[in-house]
């Protein structure tokens, strides 16, 4: 091989389950080699990270960038908190303000938000499409345009004419997209039973925060995800349930699995490391949807994602207005939503550094199995030859303090303010270029509009290593 573009020397990769010491070249965006020292071919650059972990870049396949107000969030500054943490490849959800561009109900709003990104973002992208009554007969059209899925909401309206979806709804987007590999994703809880339980409430004058979770009860999503997986099952059609909230529901998905039904679940940072105690300590700045759960559901979540019930992580990462502040005190009158795609990386590192979460799971729980459900696989999440240069250099002795004030999402908080890391990304790559810098939270260098829209299913780059759900890894040969 000829000199090509760039070449990465004396990383660490993880590697058949273990680390290996090797480095990295790539060409046109593109890996071409992962090689011991003495077979890497020289380069126009080379960067020399003797000691530090070279990790693929995380894929959040749940971002409300364009949903909100665009002072505080959008596709350009998004992609910013993306590429300070880690995160290289993003997907954005179908809603919309009208502020930013139309909710991805069609094939033109589809494209104006396509259009925004490329003109706005750091890193590379891809879309969700929506889905409701109104739209049955555009799915087809945004699927042959390469969104990712198809969302649904059970009981309540984004925006717009991107209306909730009935039984017959969900149905029939299944059977749309039965055998496409796209999936219907569904945020999974029962309207009737949160409504219920959030008149009650209002009725006895409870609406301090520390009621949320009372308001939207665990068996609202228990039964949801029970019956959108029946569903999915009669239309032979991949469901995925998006920000899985409680482990007391696990159950009801491995039951699911069981009976063969093709059903993935994603679960989010906050919902690991957060409970209902998060209330009394950060009053409606803890408000999201599904709400925090008790502490045993938290511990049942953490135990499925370790023996991979739990398919991956994202960040459903929403920058809320001013209007959730300490005064407000009447909880079901605030938005709801956390920051997340910036911290959600760094601070999961922790545990795979502590040794509670194995790296190859953190690998596939941030990477590789969004990658692979969503049809991104493996241009995006993995390093192959092949694939889309996309990495992280990680540091294991670097250290950090999480202030709000030093991230780039663009939010008056998070809720990992004070939280001190150690091993954290000091640089990241897209598509072999340097999109930030410096010790977490660094700095963004990346330039507005570099990043490309990526259509799912269009599979380029290596052949697939093996392995699926569950994400232990694959043995792969060392490198040469």
């Amino acid at each position: 091989m000829s000199g090509v573009d760039l070449v990465l020397r004396g990383t660490r990769l993880r590697w058949g389950g273990t680390w290996v010491e090797a480095g990295v070249a790539v060409d046109d965006g593109r890996i071409v080699r992962i090689a011991k020292e003495p077979n890497l071919p020289p380069a126009d650059e080379t960067v020399n990270a003797p000691g530090q972990l070279l990790l693929p870049g995380a894929v959040d396949t749940h971002t409300h960038f364009s949903y909100g107000r665009p002072d505080r969030t959008d596709l350009g500054t998004g992609s910013e908190a993306c590429a300070s943490g880690g995160v290289t490849f993003f997907v954005e959800q179908a809603a919309s303000t009208p502020e930013h561009c139309p909710p991805t109900l069609d094939v033109p709003a589809l494209q104006e938000k396509v259009a925004l990104g490329e003109r706005t973002s750091r890193v590379d992208f891809g879309v969700h499409g929506g889905g409701c009554a109104g739209n049955l007969d555009q799915v087809p059209g945004l699927l042959a345009t390469g969104v990712a899925g198809i969302k649904v909401y059970l009981g309540w309206n984004p925006v717009g004419r991107y209306q909730a979806s009935d039984d017959a709804t969900v149905l029939a987007l299944a059977r749309t997209l039965a055998g496409t590999g796209a999936p219907l994703e569904v945020h999974a809880e029962n309207p009737s039973l949160v409504a219920a339980a959030t008149e009650a409430l209002k009725r006895a004058g409870r609406t301090t925060p520390e009621v949320y979770t009372d308001s939207r009860p665990t068996l609202a999503e228990q039964e949801a995800v029970s019956r959108v997986a029946r569903l999915g099952e009669a239309a032979g059609a991949a469901v995925h349930i998006v920000h899985l909230s409680s482990g007391w529901t696990l159950p009801v998905v491995r039951e699911a699995r069981a009976r063969g039904a093709d059903l993935s679940v994603e679960t989010c940072p906050h919902y690991l490391y957060f409970d209902t105690g998060t209330y009394r300590e950060r009053g409606p700045y803890a408000k999201v949807n599904p709400p925090l759960r008790s502490r045993p559901e938290v511990e049942a979540l953490w135990a499925g994602l370790l023996d991979g019930t739990v398919d991956f992580l994202a960040s459903d990462h929403a920058a809320p207005s001013a209007e959730k502040a300490p005064g407000s005190q009447d909880i079901f009158s605030i938005p709801p939503g956390f920051p997340g795609s910036e911290t959600m990386y760094p601070v999961l590192m922790q545990e795979a550094f502590r040794g509670r979460l194995p790296w190859e799971r953190l690998l596939w729980l941030l990477s590789e199995g969004p990658a692979r459900r969503f049809g991104y696989y493996p241009r995006k999440g993995t390093l192959l030859p092949g694939s889309d240069a996309d990495f992280v250099l990680v540091d294991p002795r670097a250290t950090t303090v999480v202030r709000n004030e030093r991230l780039h999402h663009h939010s008056e908080f998070t809720l990992f303010e004070g939280w001190s890391l150690t091993g954290v990304p000091v640089r990241t790559f897209s598509r072999g270029e340097t999109v930030a810098e410096g010790v977490f939270p660094g700095s963004v260098t990346g330039r507005p509009g570099r990043g490309r829209y990526v259509r799912a299913r269009e599979v380029t780059g290596p052949a697939s290593p093996g392995g699926s759900g569950g994400g232990a890894g694959t043995a792969r040969p060392p490198p040469p």
